[in-house]
């Protein structure tokens, strides 16, 4: 098993969650007493700052306690002594430290949002017995809850790239390119654990061994399956004749099966014909018994005449049966004759089967033979197994005698072996000559380059002084011309425009308003419009017709219904429809007009109608108007009447009718002592000034009066009013249309007025920019000329350096030389001491190798034997043959009883079923023992659901047996795979005739091959199945072997994976190497990955390329972080935690660190112990460490605020 990939908490990207450190409450931890809390930090970048001494680095300290490290790595001996202990603060028994976090989400530079129910606190509590506790907020945990939440969340333990401690960062820089010992670190292996492709060697190594395991069985199991291909190979040829004896045959039985169904067939069809022939024979005989009964009477009758006649019919029956006599007898003979040939053919089957039976005999001396192969072979198997052994003896003593001459060569050649240690040695030391000569010619050479290099240099600035110079005046001009076609074309053309089409909009704007407005009022005036018409089309035809008389003027003073003409609150409706039934009366103004209504009812039969006439209800006029002194309001002032002069004929209906909440209330004043009331309850419940008590139940009457009053409206004020709507919504689409345009063209006029405002803007910054830079390279042009005139070379020292390069290399040479002489002498001592081995060994090695390959011949012979023994106890000979006594049995029942041609019906069907089918070569013989019998054969196209070929016979597919229907005989065939179509058969007389030629010359061709065909075949199979069974074995092994490469392959794959992870992070230390140190660059050497090492070069500005290990203090610095940051890229880490990285780094390189800090890792937090104010000045947040009375205490302060209230 292989452990699961490290944990990847995320690429940071923009929107996602990342961990970071709020704050960190001490009690009593170290330096600080009592309670402190240091932060809150910042997202991105927080500096902690403070004099030495004061507890900068016990920040750290207080990380690595919760963390989980041991006392020592946290600058003490032991737990208890982390205990705060002061002069004032003497009793701490304790201390505790709480690391507070939460999970955010960036939402700018300096904003984010907090991520709801992700903060969490993890703690450690360490008391004077130097025992700790963890706790995960306020419960009690073990440490690896705690490591397992850390990791979960991205911060890893394991290898805590997170935190760079004081002096760590050349460290990284110092480390082996592999670890010297197994339990070590080296840069392979600290790259490993983080990529995390060291979870594979163990895996890797484990496959490697399976594999070589599985390749040598893999070896033996090919060769082996070699040698059973020669053998299937060598049996190829006769299995080939076989299968083309097979196909013959089934070709065969094929049309042996079509010619069987025909005779099934016809023998069906005859069955049928005599079946119906028989039947209406019966009945013919049914009729002449009737008909013999009913002329016995006649016959008595008769007979008196019939003696008379007697002897005169006497000689002619005689004559008739004489005649009759001697037809049969002819058949008779023609049937005999017939009968005698059929004795002869089975007389002719019959000396077939003796000749069967004599192959019988010598298939089964065949057999015997085979029988006592194996125990030859095996004698042969033992004797050359014997003889293997002994060649592995004499094998084991070949080996003997080689090490013994090998130990004694080495004595012969102990002296030849000190020359040549003594030779080496003194190549090493002409070595070490060489390689001093070879470093101080390079010195030379290098400082002879830089002599004329200066000269080069200086050349080479004025050059890029004046291109750049051209480059300026000419990116001047251009600027310039550029500007002057934006002035032509009119940036204050386009504001005019602008304003234009501003005031257009806010018009258009005004308008479309306006026109909304109106179009809602009228749509609202159309749709009451409407309603009421449709209402008053709802009412029922009396007022229909009542409204048309008025609206058409043939009846003039109709006001219309009484419900129509006021409106009262929906509250009311079920209260006012319940007591007042007159509602639906029809108000007209005079006793006159609802005179001529009711004639026009009566003339027109369209129903009755009640009338108020308005003039008989002044009376009323006065009751209207006092208003009962009660509690509850009358119905009648609550009525809105179309028209005032309305309300009396309202009163008239109503009364004095109050209305109640509920029933309640209405009793108790419809029954005052002082007046009894009218009241009607909200809920249609009527109490009458009688007493009586009406309405309520499930169904109410409501809807009589509505909540707004209906007005009367003709057609054509609806075709008005309709009218009226559609042309303002033809205005207001029109003004809506016009805005959307002028929006679009404002939209763009903005938008070219601000690309040209922009592109002036832009276009007089180049001007001005590329104006200074000509200003300025004119300026620097004099200095660059007078710095090429001073790089001239002096002449004297520049002879003097060729003078000393050409020395160096002349010793380099003569040093070159003497050590290719002592490397000569050396190879002829090696050339002596093989001269010796060859001499004595190469015999020894020939004969061990000519006994492995003996031994190799004798177990290919003893498989190939076996095999063959194998072979030979698997065949099955005896089921091959045919059984002749089936044959004889056939024929024994198919010829019985066929003697007696005047039989039964029954048996002229069996022989015209058995013989075709047990004789089926005879077809033209049988033919005419048809026409002799007097049945004429016609062979019609028939097309009947028959009998199929599975059930005339059947194959057997575990025995191989042919079966005749209705018979237990069996005969013995080879098993085939016929191909029969499943549908009714159609053949004619011609098809028939071709079938029986087919028949025989396929038989003819048959006999040909079927001499031992069966049993060559089966002898292939058997050895087919061999060879498949040993392939099969072979190729589960190579399966098997295939599965474990293919493990390995991906394995592989996954390590490639750390190749590319490697490459990635090489890419990113370039990129940041060149970020952080100019014109350096940095280099990966892998060699044989995970069984090397792996390194990585360095090229400092100026300087030739080393390994990280041989930099300088800041370089090696500079180096790992840049290593630090690229592995940040590959597997990022939310925080990190860093103790004074710049000390050995001067301030344009704190500058560097800092900026690329504050500007290129905004994906996570930086928590950065600093004493440089190069590097504090620029974070984000200001944590200040400062002590009193020994007693750290810490102040947060944000530079940006201080800046602006400095500003102030």
């Amino acid at each position: 098993t292989i452990d699961p990939p490290p944990h990847v908490f995320g690429q940071f990207g923009s929107g996602e969650p990342r961990l970071i450190i709020t704050h960190i409450v001490n009690y009593n931890f170290k330096s600080y007493a009592g309670k402190k809390v240091l932060g809150p930090f910042h997202k991105s970048f927080t500096a902690i700052i403070g004099p030495n001494g004061s507890g900068k680095s016990n920040v750290i300290d207080s990380m690595l306690f919760v963390f989980g490290y041991r006392a020592n790595k946290i600058r003490s001996k032991k737990l208890s002594v982390l205990i705060h202990n002061s002069e004032n603060h003497k009793d701490a028994t304790s201390c505790t430290v709480e690391v507070h976090f939460e999970k955010i989400v960036d939402v700018d530079t300096c904003g984010y949002c907090t991520v709801p129910d992700s903060k969490f606190s993890v703690s450690r509590t360490a008391r004077k017995d130097s025992t700790s506790q963890y706790f995960i907020g306020q419960r009690k945990v073990q440490f690896k809850e705690v490591a397992a939440l850390l990791q979960n969340n991205g911060i890893d333990l394991n290898h805590n790239r997170f935190l760079i401690l004081q002096g760590e960062v050349e460290q990284i820089a110092m480390m082996h390119p592999k670890s010297q010992t197994n339990h070590g670190d080296g840069m392979l292996e600290y790259l490993e654990d983080i990529i995390g492709s060291s979870r594979y060697k163990d895996a890797i190594e484990k496959l490697n061994k399976e594999i070589e395991v599985l390749d040598e069985e893999r070896k033996d199991k090919l060769s082996r399956v070699k040698v059973v291909e020669k053998d299937k190979d060598q049996l190829e040829p006769v299995r080939n004749e076989a299968i083309a004896f097979l196909k013959k045959k089934n070709e065969r039985n094929v049309l042996e099966n079509k010619k069987t169904q025909f005779y099934v067939l016809f023998v069906f069809l005859l069955r049928n014909n005599l079946s119906k022939e028989n039947e209406s024979s019966r009945e013919k005989v049914e009729e002449i018994r009737a008909k013999v009964a009913e002329s016995e009477q006649e016959l008595i009758e008769v007979r008196e005449k019939k003696k008379e006649k007697a002897k005169s019919c006497a000689k002619a029956a005689k004559y008739r049966v004489v005649a009759a006599l001697t037809e049969k007898r002819d058949e008779m003979r023609e049937l005999e004759k017939q009968n005698v040939k059929v004795f002869e053919d089975r007389k002719h089957r019959k000396g077939k089967i003796k000749e069967l039976t004599k192959k019988l005999e010598r298939e089964r001396k065949k057999i015997v033979d085979l029988e006592k192969l194996p125990e030859k072979h095996e004698e042969e198997i033992s004797e050359l197994t014997e003889e293997r052994d002994e060649l592995g003896n004499r094998k084991k003593e070949i080996d003997d005698s080689l090490k013994a001459a090998m130990h004694s060569l080495k004595q012969e050649t102990q002296e030849l072996q000190d020359q040549k240690e003594e030779q080496e040695k003194l190549l090493l030391g002409e070595v070490k000559y060489v390689n001093e000569a070879k470093q101080q010619l390079d010195i030379a050479s290098v400082e002879l380059g830089l002599f004329a290099n200066k000269l080069t240099s200086a050349e080479n600035a004025v050059e890029r002084c004046r291109e750049q110079l051209r480059a300026a005046v000419d990116a001047e001009k251009t600027a310039k011309r550029k500007l002057a076609e934006l002035n032509a074309k009119g940036a204050k053309n386009l504001e005019k425009e602008v304003k234009l089409l501003e005031q257009e909009l806010e018009k258009l704007s005004s308008d479309e308003r306006r026109l909304e407005s109106q179009l809602r009022e009228s749509l609202s005036t159309l749709m009451e419009a409407k309603h009421s018409a449709q209402a008053n089309r709802s009412r029922g035809k009396v007022i229909s017709f009542l409204m048309q008389l008025k609206n058409t003027g043939k009846v003039k003073g109709i006001y219309g219904r009484l419900g129509d003409l006021g409106a009262i609150d929906a509250r009311y409706d079920v209260a006012i429809s319940s007591c007042c039934p007159a509602l639906e009366n029809v108000l007209v103004d005079s006793i006159e007009t609802a005179r001529a209504c009711v004639e026009q009812l009566k003339r027109n039969d369209v129903g009755q109608a009640t009338f108020i006439a308005l003039d008989k209800m002044q009376k009323h006029d006065r009751s209207l108007r006092e208003v009962p002194d009660t509690s509850l309001p009358r119905l009648v002032d609550l009525i809105q009447a179309k028209e005032p002069r309305f309300h009396v004929a309202f009163y008239h209906a109503l009364r004095d009718t109050l209305v109640a909440d509920d029933l309640a209330i209405a009793t108790k004043v419809a029954y005052d002592r002082k007046r009894r009331w009218r009241v009607v309850t909200l809920q249609g419940e009527l109490i009458d000034t009688a007493g009586t008590m009406s309405g309520g139940g499930n169904r109410v009457s409501k809807g009589r009066m509505g909540s707004n009053i209906s007005t009367e409206t003709t057609p054509a004020e609806l075709n008005a009013m309709e009218e009226k709507k559609n042309n303002f919504e033809e205005k207001h689409q029109q003004v809506r249309e016009r805005r959307a345009q002028c929006e679009q063209e404002l939209g763009e006029k903005r938008e070219e007025l601000r690309n040209t405002a922009s592109q002036t803007k832009l276009l007089e910054h180049d001007a001005r920019a590329q104006q200074a830079l000509v200003a300025e390279l004119k300026q620097r042009m004099p200095q660059l000329e007078r710095e090429l005139h001073e790089a001239q070379p002096d002449p004297v020292q520049h002879k003097a350096l060729q003078d000393k390069v050409k020395k160096l290399t002349k010793a380099y040479e003569a040093a070159s030389r003497k050590t290719d002489e002592i490397e000569k002498k050396k190879s002829e001592l090696n050339s002596e001491i093989s001269r010796i081995q060859d001499a004595k060994l190469k015999p020894l090695r020939d004969k061990l190798e000519d006994a492995k390959t003996r031994i190799d011949e004798m177990s290919k012979k003893i498989t190939k034997l076996k095999v063959a023994v194998t072979t030979a106890k698997s065949l099955p000979i005896l089921n091959l043959l045919f059984n002749p006594t089936h044959t004889i049995d056939c024929i024994d029942f198919c010829t019985t009883g066929k003697t007696q041609v005047f039989g039964p019906i029954l048996d002229i069907i069996h022989l015209h079923v058995l013989l075709p089918i047990c004789c089926s070569t005879h077809w033209k013989e049988f033919s005419t023992v048809y026409l002799i019998l007097g049945i004429h054969i016609s062979y019609p196209t028939i097309s009947l659901p028959i009998p199929t070929y599975n059930q005339s016979y059947t194959y057997h597919r575990s025995i191989d047996y042919f079966r005749w229907p209705n018979t237990g005989h069996y005969t013995s065939t080879c098993h085939v795979n016929p191909v029969i179509p499943q549908k009714p058969l159609e053949i004619t007389d011609a098809e028939l005739n071709e079938n029986v030629e087919a028949v025989e010359r396929l038989e003819e061709e048959w006999k040909k091959l079927e001499v031992d065909g069966a049993a060559v075949l089966e002898v292939g199979r058997m050895v087919q199945l061999l060879v498949l069974q040993a392939l099969g074995e072979a190729e589960e092994e190579s399966g098997r072997l295939g599965d474990a490469l293919q493990e390995q392959q991906e394995e592989l794959k996954k390590l490639e994976k750390s190749e590319m992870a490697l490459a990635e992070a090489h890419k990113r230390m370039k990129q940041n190497q060149e970020v952080l140190c100019a014109d350096s660059n940095s280099r990966g050497e892998k060699i044989e990955h995970l069984r090397e090492k792996v390194s990585w070069g360095v090229r400092p500005p100026k300087k030739s390329w080393k390994t990280i290990r041989h930099l300088s203090g800041g370089e090696k610095t500079l180096s790992s972080l840049a290593l630090v940051f690229a592995l940040h890229y590959y597997r990022p880490t939310p925080l990190y935690v860093m103790d004074e990285i710049d000390a050995a780094l001067d301030f344009k390189n704190v500058t560097i660190i800092a900026h690329y800090i504050k500007k290129r890792t905004r994906n996570a937090q930086f928590i950065i112990i600093s004493l440089r104010n190069n590097m504090f000045e620029i974070a984000d947040r200001l944590v200040g460490i400062y002590k009193t009375d020994n007693c750290t205490k810490s102040a947060t302060i944000e530079p940006i605020l201080n800046a602006s209230r400095g500003k102030c």
